[in-house]
């Protein structure tokens, strides 16, 4: 998958508001700071895939490749 599609991906799950990755599908949220600590997501939350574990280190990763 390319650069591209990963960002739509990673940017169809998550929005970034003051520093604060913040989850498209519960409104939880994680400070930057706080990205080595996996995602706490309300209990009824379906988001289950790795993005959905750390959205901070997901995002460095797309834009590290993208850097290359």
């Amino acid at each position: 998958m390319g650069s591209e599609r990963r960002i739509e991906k990673w940017n169809a799950s998550w929005i970034i508001v003051a520093g604060r990755a913040v989850c498209a599908g519960c409104l939880e949220s994680q400070a930057l700071g706080d990205c080595d600590s996996q995602f706490s997501h309300a209990p009824t939350c379906e988001a289950s895939d790795e993005l959905a574990k750390h959205p901070w280190v997901a995002l460095h990763d797309i834009l590290d490749r993208e850097r290359g």
